[in-house]
């Protein structure tokens, strides 16, 4: 990516002491340090989220071609039929009186 050698960081660290001046320059240096730590954290994030979707759809494609190898269709996992999973409720008589 980037080389930056000590000879580069002594430049920009002069040039930066010049512009700023030694009262401002340690301020800056932590504002500095703070975004590039919050954006290598942001970075670090993404590259996981990223990574591990990629697992995901990995695992599901092996599952898929799992299913196929066994002749297992994904609807019959899923679905089951309403009339098995669902109790039918007692029919309640509409004209029973109480007294």
């Amino acid at each position: 990516m980037f080389d930056i050698g000590f000879f580069e960081l002594l430049v920009i660290f002069v040039i930066a002491l010049l512009v700023l001046g030694p009262e401002r320059l340690p301020r800056v240096a932590r504002q500095i340090g703070y975004w590039s730590g919050r954006a290598r954290s942001a970075f670090n994030n993404l590259r996981y989220e990223l990574e591990r979707e990629a697992h995901n759809q990995d695992m599901q494609e092996k599952f898929r071609k799992q299913m196929e190898t066994l002749g297992i269709d994904e609807k019959s996992l899923s679905g089951t039929r309403d009339d098995d999973t669902q109790e039918k409720a007692p029919a309640q008589d509409k004209h029973t009186t109480n007294d």
